[in-house]
């Protein structure tokens, strides 16, 4: 049997791949993947670099999820949860900016001239410059954007409904409550403001954003990127936060005395080893064993549903001991995930550079 050495492949290898057959024509032209990856640090830090510059130059939409990073609030992420990992992927997204974006290019494209000196929000200067009437041109928005995106099924009603009334405040906003955008644009984000329900009901938006219909919502955004001139989403999530489990004290004790055994081994002297001994264990950031079952769960999901979604590409992070069976959690401890990603076909001597997971070739 070959052994894990010969089953690695070389980053530059598989990034090659990854960018010429994935990004560049499978989920160019519509396509969805999941890729999990282990490697070092060194090699995945150049995954991830690798990811970001090229969505850049490519116009894909990039998002990084770490689990490590807390919030402004202190608290964790929390990325097994589905809404939160829809709001991390959107954390960045201007909203607004997009559905001015959207509009602007939707009128462009039936050959409506705006001037670079004239605020989209100007319609009735708009008119004015192409012979037209504002309410006329309006009628005309309404009747080959809006009202199609409201009857545009790839979407959740509730992430079409939200949309189409961010781009209809673009062009009118004299026409919208002056609030009614700072909600959706709350909304959105999983916020909430005062009177926020009651305003959000007037349009036709009853539930707020949950476990329960992020997923749509996600897929609906990823649909919607197209038509604002990105190729599609392009998100890395860092798994290894998830990968360590809180120590004992009885394991921090050992962990402690395996320190000062390899610095006698190494021959440190008296004042290195006396540092050692007594040196603080990094409080690190764990999640509990039910988080770590939720976010193999929600892995799993993402492969079995990828089909749902258009122009995505999610690339999952992972460290090498996630693969030992002697470490507490490893990739076995969920068979259903295990199943999909370790037991594909490939070559008694020869890694497959297109599985679903790849090992990266590395220092160890």
């Amino acid at each position: 049997m070959a052994s894990v050495s010969n089953l690695e492949i070389p980053v530059d290898a598989w990034l090659k791949i990854l960018l010429d057959d994935y990004l560049d024509q499978f989920v160019a032209a519509g396509g969805s993947a999941v890729k999990v990856v282990s490697g070092t640090e060194d090699a995945l830090s150049q995954v991830r670099q690798t990811l970001l510059q090229h969505s850049q130059e490519r116009g894909y939409w990039h998002a990084h999820l770490d689990p490590a990073q807390l919030e402004e609030s202190g608290k964790k992420k929390d990325l097994h949860r589905m809404d939160r990992f829809f709001f991390e992927c959107t954390r960045e997204v201007d909203y607004k900016a997009l559905a001015a974006i959207q509009a602007r290019r939707h009128l462009e494209s039936r050959g409506v001239r705006i001037g670079p000196d004239r605020a989209l929000q100007d319609l009735e200067g708009i008119a004015a410059d192409n012979g037209r009437d504002s309410a006329d041109l309006m009628n005309q928005y309404q009747a080959e954007l809006a009202t199609p995106q409201l009857r545009d099924h790839s979407m959740a009603r509730e992430f079409r409904t939200a949309i189409t009334a961010l781009g209809r405040a673009q062009l009118m906003p004299e026409a919208n409550p002056s609030n009614t955008e700072e909600i959706l644009l709350a909304w959105l984000a999983g916020q909430t403001r005062p009177g926020g329900a009651t305003a959000l009901k007037k349009i036709q938006i009853f539930e707020r954003i949950s476990q329960s219909n992020a997923r749509a919502m996600l897929a609906s955004f990823c649909h919607w990127l197209p038509q604002l001139g990105h190729p599609g989403l392009v998100v890395t999530l860092d798994f290894r936060p998830y990968e360590d489990k809180k120590l004992t004290a009885a394991q921090l004790r050992d962990q402690r005395m395996q320190r000062l055994s390899d610095g006698i081994a190494a021959g440190l002297g008296q004042a290195e080893l006396s540092a050692l001994l007594n040196a603080a264990d990094a409080p690190g950031l764990h999640y509990t064993d039910l988080a770590y079952q939720n976010m193999l769960a929600l892995l799993r999901r993402f492969i079995d549903e990828i089909d749902s979604f258009e122009r995505f590409l999610l690339v999952v992070l992972t460290g090498r001991s996630f693969y030992d069976l002697g470490s507490p959690r490893n990739y076995h401890n969920y068979d259903a995930l295990q199943t999909r990603i370790g037991l594909e076909v490939r070559g008694a001597n020869q890694a497959n550079p297109s599985a679903a997971l790849v090992h990266l070739a590395g220092e160890r």
